[in-house]
């Protein structure tokens, strides 16, 4: 199901690009997404879908859906990711319609993951999240923290930004081997350390993950506020970001270009 949603966000609703950024169609596309995914939200189960249009800052068209907490309505825990994509121009790549990666596999995860979470019931108020405006510097996400409602108390946000690469990956003909890393980001050092020895221990114990010559994991840990989880963690939330590096050294450099799309991420993860 979560590959049929990826190919349908990036079959169906490409150039999902911001509307504040000048040089492309004023955000049209991007809109029109946004509220085809709010009318396929509410066939989740959530008591409110909204589509912000913030007075003071009417570019931020995030997506956003509530679950109402029985005991705990004022406190909530919160995920998302990135719905626009990079627009034309962007660096380092010149800008992308898909996405595949960089966002539309957040998106992808927000979606699956808003499913579920509508279709139960909640001790505290869970919210799914699509942010706009990302790419030009976390806009969407920091317009919704601007505007949380006073006496809201957020326990927590997770964000997911580029996920759609499983470890390990297995290179099909052509391609590896992959130098791959997975890394804790954005806390104190103490953090950094208890973080990174839980998440090592659920690869290496619970998945059973072997490191081959084709798939070394090389750990580590590095303070980040590259992705929307910098607009909660600013303001002294708990966060967890979820993130497949870019970069030279890593599995993908694709991302901000033509090249992130879903095809050529198949071809290059083997499936």
């Amino acid at each position: 199901r979560a590959f049929d949603t990826i190919d349908m966000l990036t079959t169906d609703w490409n150039n999902r690009w911001c509307a504040s950024a000048s040089i492309h169609d004023g955000g049209a596309n991007y809109e029109a997404a946004a509220n085809g995914m709010a009318a396929i939200w509410e066939t989740y189960g959530f008591d409110e879908v909204v589509v912000t249009h913030y007075e003071d800052d009417p570019d931020q068209v995030n997506v956003v859906g509530y679950k109402y907490g029985r005991l705990y309505p004022d406190q909530i825990i919160l995920l998302g990711g990135h719905f626009d994509v990079a627009y034309a121009f962007t660096p380092p790549g010149g800008g992308t319609s898909e996405g595949a990666n960089d966002d539309t596999s957040g998106s992808t995860v927000s979606m699956e993951m808003a499913q579920a979470l509508a279709s139960r019931e909640w001790d505290h108020t869970v919210v799914a999240a699509l942010w706009a405006c990302e790419e030009e510097g976390l806009l969407g996400s920091a317009a919704f923290v601007a505007h949380l409602p006073e006496g809201i108390a957020v326990k927590a946000y997770m964000n997911f930004d580029m996920v759609s690469l499983n470890y390990p990956i297995v290179p099909p003909p052509g391609y590896g081997p992959y130098d791959l890393g997975i890394a804790v980001a954005g806390a104190s050092d103490e953090n950094h350390t208890v973080m990174l020895d839980w998440i090592e221990s659920v690869v290496v114990d619970e998945l059973q993950y072997s490191p081959t010559s084709q798939n070394e994991i090389h750990w580590s840990a590095t303070e980040s506020c590259a992705s929307d989880h910098c607009s909660f963690f600013n303001q002294g939330y708990a966060t967890f970001n979820f993130f497949s590096a870019g970069g030279d050294a890593s599995f993908w450099q694709e991302w901000h270009s033509g090249t992130d799309n879903l095809d050529f991420m198949e071809a290059k993860a083997g499936g």
